[in-house]
């Protein structure tokens, strides 16, 4: 259950319909999930409450017991998952044969960073009761960056120099160089930049910024990691 007005929902909708053609794909996600209401965290930098969250913002689970919290993470993960892939059908239809192969690739490289990353931070709680929040609050939150990665936008709050010494120190003290999340996740930014500073040509988009960005991203879920464990 989600604990917001529709009025709220319906506001902060109109900010994400002024950025990406929406409106049929609102609609589908509505009809398809049974739902009258969602939160859909607005894409742009600012608005009215502040948001730091780009694709579906996590639920208000109005009951606290582990249970309902596994189904709010659920529906949360599946949420996040079909707006990103209504969102994805919307950019591929705009693209040509050439650039449409080269998403495809990219979409199956970050599908299969998304499953090995919330594998790897599930793994210790594998058997428990929590595992299905740990694991679907995962799948959402990397959900969520992927569709906040196909509209080239970020919330950024590190300057790049925090957020390389942050995530070198972090990937060091746990031995993650070389785990596979960490060598998908490098594939994935690789291609995605690449496909990333010739799909905006009109904007100021480079491989650096993009990296950049990415990288406090793999931050963030890093520090989710260590701090469920």
């Amino acid at each position: 259950m989600i604990d917001k007005s529709c009025d709220e929902i319906k506001f902060n909708l109109y900010f994400t319909l002024t950025l990406i053609r929406m409106k049929t794909i609102l609609n589908s996600l509505a009809i398809a999930l049974g739902l009258s209401c969602i939160a859909i965290a607005p894409t742009s930098a600012e608005t009215i409450s502040q948001s730091q969250t780009f694709g579906v913002a996590a639920p208000a689970c109005a009951e606290q017991n582990q249970q309902a919290l596994n189904r709010c993470a659920f529906n949360w993960s599946k949420t996040a998952e079909f707006l990103r892939s209504l969102i994805y059908a919307d950019i591929y239809s705009q693209l040509n044969e050439p650039r449409q192969a080269q998403l495809k690739v990219i979409e199956q490289n970050w599908n299969s960073y998304r499953d090995t990353h919330c594998h790897e931070l599930s793994e210790p709680f594998r058997g428990g009761s929590i595992y299905p929040l740990i694991y679907q609050s995962c799948r959402a939150r990397v959900t969520n960056d992927r569709i906040a990665d196909l509209q080239g936008k970020s919330f950024s709050q590190l300057t790049t120099d925090t957020t390389t010494q942050r995530l070198n120190m972090l990937l060091n003290q746990e031995k993650m160089k070389n785990s596979s999340g960490q060598r998908q996740w490098q594939s994935y930014e690789t291609l995605h930049c690449q496909f990333e500073s010739v799909r905006f040509p009109e904007q100021p988009h480079n491989v650096k910024q993009c990296r950049d960005r990415l990288a406090e991203s793999r931050l963030r879920e890093l520090e989710f990691m260590v701090r469920d464990r």
